[in-house]
């Protein structure tokens, strides 16, 4: 998914980049318009943040709800990969890791490794 960064602005309202921004358009008085990928990518994004899509209506406004929700955009990826990391033996090391704890990070990258021997004993044994 392609985003503009925060401080970024774009090329020109119907300037030339604008065509190929696949999420909104924005018009020669600086007015953004959604396009129909740009409303199912955003909305239930924006919303979980209380922000309703139609009401975005400049690159400004964007920007704005784009920082706000970056924090439930974040929030949302931690969750899906802890979904898929259930289960699996690499789960304490991504927990530790988003969670800063160096310490943490060392004693699971271990046990993660130990368990890699295991697997390799244990598949010789065959």
């Amino acid at each position: 998914m392609r985003e503009h960064d925060d401080e970024s602005a774009p090329e020109g309202a119907g300037g030339p980049g604008d065509a190929d921004e696949p999420f909104y358009r924005l018009d020669a008085g600086g007015r953004l318009t959604w396009t129909e990928e740009g409303l199912r990518t955003y909305r239930r994004r924006f919303a979980r943040f209380g922000v309703r899509i139609e009401a975005v209506e400049t690159f400004d406004q964007y920007r704005t709800a784009m920082r706000l929700s970056a924090g439930v955009f974040a929030q949302d990826t931690l969750e899906q990969l802890a979904e898929r990391a259930r289960g699996k033996p690499w789960r304490e090391l991504a927990e530790a890791a988003f969670a800063g704890d160096a310490e943490a990070i060392a004693r699971a990258r271990r046990r993660l490794e130990a368990r890699g021997r295991l697997k390799v004993v244990s598949g010789s044994n065959g």
